[in-house]
């Protein structure tokens, strides 16, 4: 049968060759499809690590330049947020702040190992406000102030890249004045959006500059409340200007960023997939119409209507075969050079699920120009010829 198949196929190779071309890239669009698809769901299905509900982001401009005043107007914030009972919890931060758009990069090495690490600075209070766990350690605290060297609170990720199997807790990580101590691990961070992958994330004591906060409120408070807060910053200092946004409008925001292109991507992907479909079922249904001789010859030595249908799904998917095997070869480069730094499973996740598509793509366009087909009765065949 397969011997069979095989010279019916050389046959017709340059109409064949065509549709295995044309099998090819839509392989290659799915591969690439069901790869990102893979990828941004498993970052999205893990834990992000903090908790964003009821959470304000307050960015105040203490019109000054100077560090003393700055940290004499930050003790004034802290003291006048404490008279709102509808505040739970609040911390000044570094303006990397969760779902912002700043980034504050550094580069910090143990032995041989290096990182490019995001680097966040915040008040000891800063997990209450977001409600992170540690998995290992601690949180550094105000008495940690006086220690020349800086305690920090690091990524899981990060803590693999620098330690590997060591025991980070307690190690000195950067060089000079950069050097920090790991006193605490956090197992989950997603600081970017939903879609972010694992990343390098280094927590450090504040330092002498920032003036954003944090800010946990109890639920229900009303947007009259947030008023009252802004007005009563407002009037702490001359020219202040305060400005509140909320942490669950900053994430949407990012998260906006990174789901559009995808469902643009996904939209212009299942378009040109539905082309490729209605051209294969053209090729299809045209190719078998020409072999109507071939087909009334068959059934009137005996071939049966099901003989007819899956000769031609079977002769369908050996084309489909060759078409997939070439795509297999370059899809497999994928993981094998690592390509953008992307662990293998993706790549072989995209793979597995592109193969089932293509194959149920392809056949889906056989099965109803081949059902036709076995559907001829010999003698109008026959006759027609």
């Amino acid at each position: 049968m397969l011997k069979h198949l095989f010279k019916l196929i050389w046959k017709k190779k340059k109409s064949n060759f065509l549709m295995m071309l044309e099998i090819f890239v839509s392989f290659m669009i799915l591969f690439a499809v069901w790869s990102l698809s893979f990828y941004n769901y498993r970052n999205y299905s893990k834990p992000s690590g903090i908790d964003h509900e009821n959470v304000w982001a307050v960015f105040i401009d203490f019109n000054t330049q100077s560090d003393s005043l700055r940290n004499i107007y930050r003790d004034l914030v802290r003291q006048k947020l404490k008279t709102f009972p509808e505040i739970e919890s609040f911390s000044f931060t570094s303006s990397n702040m969760p779902y912002s758009f700043s980034s504050s990069n550094n580069m910090y090495s143990y032995k041989k190992n290096q990182s490019m690490t995001e680097t966040m600075s915040a008040d000891p209070s800063y997990p209450a406000v977001l409600k992170m766990t540690l998995a290992e350690g601690r949180w550094f605290t105000k008495g940690d102030e006086v220690n020349k060297i800086k305690p920090v609170v690091i990524t899981k990720y990060l803590k693999d890249k620098l330690f590997g199997n060591e025991n980070a807790l307690g190690k000195i990580i950067g060089e000079n004045d950069g050097r920090r101590q790991v006193v605490g691990i956090l197992s989950n961070f997603k600081f970017e959006n939903d879609f972010q992958p694992e990343a390098a994330c280094m927590i450090q004591p504040l330092e002498s500059w920032p003036s954003d906060m944090l800010i946990r409120i109890k639920p229900g408070t009303t947007v009259d409340s947030e008023m009252k807060i802004s007005k009563a910053l407002v009037q702490l200092g001359k020219d202040w200007s305060v400005e509140i946004q909320h942490l669950e409008n900053m994430k949407a925001n990012k998260n906006r960023i990174i789901w559009i292109p995808i469902l643009v991507l996904l939209i212009v992907c299942s378009f040109l997939i539905f082309n490729v479909a209605l051209g294969l079922f053209g090729v299809l249904f045209q190719t078998i119409s020409r072999r109507k001789q071939e087909i009334g010859v068959r059934r009137a030595i005996g071939a049966t209507k099901s003989s007819i249908l899956w000769h031609f799904v079977g002769e369908t998917a050996v084309i489909t075969t060759f078409g997939v095997i070439l795509g297999l070869f370059f899809a497999f480069q994928f993981p094998l050079l690592n390509v953008f730094d992307i662990d293998a499973s993706t790549y072989v996740a995209g793979i597995l699920l592109a193969v089932v598509s293509i194959y149920l793509l392809v056949i889906g366009c056989a099965l109803l120009p081949s059902k036709q087909a076995s559907e001829i009765y010999p003698a109008v065949a026959l006759h027609e010829e």
